[in-house]
């Protein structure tokens, strides 16, 4: 993962350097070479958010696993007392020291899920149709 990272950023390089070139010398292949590589820039960062930072929710034992597109969130599994519906629908996994985690994957924007995606989600972690508990 870390290496695609490595590679998008030089991509990133390249194509900056490709637009610099272009203002430096405005002829028609150089331009037509910088949006070809801002093209495949934007198709690799796509294939990035929708393949390999997939938002989803896991649960590996005793551990829930909530994959965001910016971060990775683990929270054991006793900690978690409730499962509520957030903001644009993103559902927020309340912890017994008062810390909330989002999850972009229960979202209604992201997944098209509703109040049955999220009481699947409860029953899953025995939490039936509790509250938070501050």
């Amino acid at each position: 993962m870390a290496w695609a990272g490595v590679f998008w950023g030089l991509a990133v390089l390249a194509v900056l350097a490709a637009w610099l070139d272009w203002s430096a010398d405005r002829t028609e292949g150089k331009a037509v070479q910088a949006a070809v590589g801002t093209a495949l820039v934007a198709a690799v960062s796509l294939f990035w958010a929708l393949v390999l930072l997939r938002p989803r929710v896991e649960l590996r034992g005793e551990t829930v696993v909530i994959v965001n597109p910016l971060a990775t969130y683990r929270l054991r599994r006793a900690d978690v007392v409730a499962v509520t519906s957030g903001v644009h629908g993103a559902a927020v996994f309340h912890c017994r020291d008062g810390f909330t985690t989002r999850a972009i994957a229960l979202g209604e924007a992201s997944a098209g899920i509703g109040d049955e995606r999220l009481s699947e989600v409860r029953a899953v972690l025995g939490l039936g149709g509790r509250r938070a508990e501050r």
